[in-house]
């Protein structure tokens, strides 16, 4: 799903626990659309660049690939939600940063049982360790991803 689909998801989401949450409901908005941010880190380590154009370009270049990946993409395991668990008896907005998170994966776990590509994220750091050596990982990127920035000519 791309980030306007969560960001609506999100907003609809936080809008409706505004009576019960306040202002606190806009930390379930932003924990829906910024646990993506691994998918930044995806193209930065796999492509060895930092433009975000090219890295909404990258995912889809994946997705249309997406029978030869297997990824990982860290926000999205259940390490860290555990981990948002525990530090919820730290601090409350935790929750509210999990429950964030857990809405997010639903929908994306819809989206991915729809478009029957289930298994191409692990679930889990512990799984992907296991079985990254029998998958493939990320495909090898076009050479539009790899090589350096093509210069455009200005007239």
């Amino acid at each position: 799903m791309n980030y306007k689909q969560h960001l609506v998801q999100g907003g609809i989401f936080s809008a409706a626990l505004t009576p019960w949450l306040g202002s606190d409901s806009l930390l379930v908005l932003l924990s829906m659309v910024l646990i993506d941010i691994d998918h930044y880190f995806d193209y930065v380590l796999v492509c060895r660049r930092f433009g975000l154009k090219d890295m909404f370009r990258f995912h889809d270049w994946l997705w249309q690939n997406r029978e030869t990946v297997y990824a990982i993409s860290l926000f999205h395991t259940i390490e860290v939600f555990l981990l948002l668990f525990c530090l919820g008896f730290w601090n409350y907005r935790f929750w509210l940063i999990l429950s964030g998170f857990c809405l997010h994966y639903l929908f994306d776990l819809y989206y991915l049982y729809r478009h029957d590509s289930v298994c191409i994220r692990a679930f889990s750091i512990i799984e992907y360790l296991l079985r990254k050596g029998r998958h493939k990982g990320y495909p090898s990127p076009a050479a539009a991803f790899r090589g350096s920035r093509q210069k455009t000519k200005v007239k």
